[in-house]
């Protein structure tokens, strides 16, 4: 969408991008396979990436080709190993502060803290604890695999601990966690999430009513689905009406990635250097872009993204920040 905008604008510099598309279908080896073929036969002068164990399979091929690449993935590492690489994704660390300040706006001084067993993860309770500097004390941590089909156990053992809230860094889980809750009596002890309806089976009215039954809280990146800005508003009806569904946060986040893309080649362009590897990533180091997802600019190219909370109202997820 962002790239036909663009291209009815005159593109860029009277340029219009071509924007070509490969599924890996999630798969890191189709995923080398498809940038192999766009870096040798499509001649691709910039990358798209998402997820950490794609991003990390094909950074090589890119990197060899000293080609420029933004990638949407919680982890740092892969930006802060070539100065070409980009991040624009919510950041594991920086929501796990974000969680901090939301429990103590709230007044819990102390918490347990249920998580599965990933670097994500690892990352997000760092961000929390270095957020909270003891002021919010864990009572309990549990701990389970990212394979697991049932948390009941690290569920019961929380219970005995009676800690005021519950702080959950369980993205894949959030449906199966909630429910067991439930079935525990456990509903009634507030929850803190990351990203909590980030998967569709999260995101259903049935797990909606439990979160909203549990005044449940989570931090959120791109559009909630009701208390948006303007903008944002305008956004979602554009989305909804080329494509008859409603806008993700990585939608929001790509459709801004390509504005800052095309704002950073013009700028190279008029010195000649539209296909400069280095000058793009230059300016995209000078970023400072108002988009739909809101203020971008990056940091060691790391996104700086503002971090939102949503919270089950009347049925919908709403942002409790405007």
């Amino acid at each position: 969408m962002a790239v036909e905008e663009i291209n009815k604008q005159g593109g860029i510099n009277g340029t219009k991008i071509e924007f070509i598309a490969e599924d890996n279908g999630g798969d890191a080896k189709l995923a080398v396979t498809g940038v192999s073929k766009l870096l040798e036969v499509n001649n691709a002068d910039i990358i798209l990436s998402s997820f950490t164990h794609i991003t990390s399979a094909i950074k090589g091929l890119v990197a060899e080709k000293g080609k420029v690449m933004i990638y949407a993935a919680t982890v740092r590492d892969i930006a802060q190993s070539n100065d070409l690489f980009f991040r624009d994704y919510y950041d594991a660390e920086d929501n796990g502060a974000a969680t901090a300040r939301l429990v103590a706006k709230n007044g819990y001084k102390n918490v347990a803290f249920l998580s599965e067993k990933s670097p994500q993860c690892a990352e997000f309770e760092k961000g929390f604890e270095a957020e909270t500097k003891g002021a919010v004390l864990m009572t309990t941590k549990e701990l389970y695999s990212a394979e697991a089909t049932d948390v009941r156990v690290n569920l019961t053992k929380i219970k005995g601990a009676k800690s005021e809230a519950i702080v959950v860094c369980g993205w894949r889980h959030e449906h199966l966690i909630m429910k067991e809750m439930k079935e525990l009596g456990m509903i009634g002890t507030q929850t803190f999430h990351w990203v909590a309806p980030f998967l569709p089976v999260a995101n259903t009215d049935d797990m909606k009513k439990l979160f909203e039954e549990n005044k449940a809280i989570s931090t959120w990146y791109g559009v909630a689905e009701e208390n948006n800005t303007a903008e944002q508003k305008e956004f979602i009806e554009k989305y909804q009406k080329a494509f008859g569904m409603k806008p993700t946060g990585e939608a929001v986040y790509a459709y801004d990635d390509i504005y800052i893309l095309a704002n950073a080649i013009k700028a190279c362009d008029k010195a000649g250097k539209a296909k400069d590897s280095q000058c793009i990533a230059q300016e995209l180091g000078k970023t400072n872009y108002d988009g739909v997802g809101g203020k971008v600019s990056f940091n060691d190219r790391l996104s700086n993204r503002e971090i939102t909370a949503i919270q089950v109202v009347d049925g919908v997820w709403r942002n409790i920040m405007q």
